[in-house]
């Protein structure tokens, strides 16, 4: 069988492109923290899965 890999980027890596570009071209003007904000927020909710994943497996044992 051949399975086929879903890959590419996802919603927050494309509106971070999008920003970087807008950025670069003097289409925006915020700050570069605001132009990477989606991936602090990405980042964000990776680690709040993993303390809740965390608290989950030290509630349960």
């Amino acid at each position: 069988m051949n399975k086929e890999k879903s890959g590419g980027l996802g919603f927050l890596s494309i509106l971070t492109l999008i920003f970087v570009v807008a950025k670069l071209f003097g289409v925006i003007a915020w700050s570069w923290w605001l132009v990477f904000t989606p991936v602090l927020i990405g980042a964000g909710l990776t680690v709040l899965i993993l303390i809740i994943a965390v608290i989950a497996a030290a509630v349960s044992d």
